[in-house]
């Protein structure tokens, strides 16, 4: 099978994306460091431009935040409705990508959020660019971007193909994701093994594999600018650690419009 899209890639992980994120470790770690920026930019109003199943919007709600959340995956809106639903908060979804943004959007917000690594699914400057001014157009004079990709400048020199293993339920079966990665010249392939447990015992797999584009920090910095952002801000993770180029693992930019 040939490299799926972004849309396509979500769509199919939708089902089993609760169970390879252990959201309550997630959001323990990476919720102080987010309300620190949101209090320090005095932001109420939130857009999570790639909500997924709704995590961290979720958790937003439930501190009392006016929240919105996107997705480029409608599979993955439908699971973010339904566990809003389930923890009792009302969120608008939408099921619509970055470059599309400012015209499903009308209100402008205090802070937009674009977590978990999302931007590398652009692929071009060009598009990247379009972006990135889509969420500045959703933000009032002042409002923060927090902008959260895993550190290129690192990962590229290092290319780690094989990551953690998550185990859980999925539809009553028992469920294991593999993630991977395969390096090319300009381009990642992110892959993940999806294997199931049948009700008889047996184990089958299905891998699926989308395109990334691994921006470094200078590129990332360069497109922020053009796009009208400023006062760019860098942290090496979620809990607001100094960013080291050489020895992060994540890049966390904070961003004012």
């Amino acid at each position: 099978m040939g490299d799926l899209t972004e849309t396509e890639f979500y769509n199919r992980l939708a089902e089993a994306f609760d169970v390879m994120t252990d959201w309550k470790s997630r959001l323990a770690f990476e919720m102080p460091f987010i309300e620190q920026v949101l209090m320090q930019h005095n932001a109420r109003s939130v857009l999570d431009c790639a909500c997924g199943t709704g995590g961290h919007a979720i958790a937003l709600a439930q501190r009392g935040y006016h929240v919105a959340g996107s997705d480029i995956s409608t599979a993955m809106i439908a699971r973010a409705r339904q566990n809003a639903a389930r923890e009792g908060v009302s969120i608008p979804f939408a099921g619509v990508g970055f470059q599309d943004l400012s015209r499903t959007f009308r209100e402008r917000f205090d802070a937009v959020l674009c977590l978990g690594n999302s931007l590398l699914h652009v692929l071009t400057d060009d598009a990247a660019l379009e972006s990135l001014v889509n969420m500045r157009a959703c933000l009032r004079d002042g409002g923060a971007l927090i902008l959260h990709n895993l550190n290129y400048d690192k990962r590229w020199r290092d290319k780690p193909r094989w990551f953690a293993v998550n185990s859980g339920e999925s539809h009553g079966r028992e469920t294991l994701i593999w993630r991977f990665a395969d390096y090319g010249d300009k381009l990642i392939t992110f892959n993940i093994a999806l294997f199931t447990k049948s009700a008889e015992g047996a184990w089958s797999v299905d891998v699926q594999s989308t395109p990334q584009r691994p921006y470094q920090r200078s590129e990332i910095e360069d497109l922020l600018t053009r796009a009208g952002f400023r006062g760019l801000e860098f942290y090496g993770s979620l809990k607001g650690e100094a960013f080291d180029v050489a020895g992060s693992g994540d890049l966390v930019i904070v961003a004012v419009a």
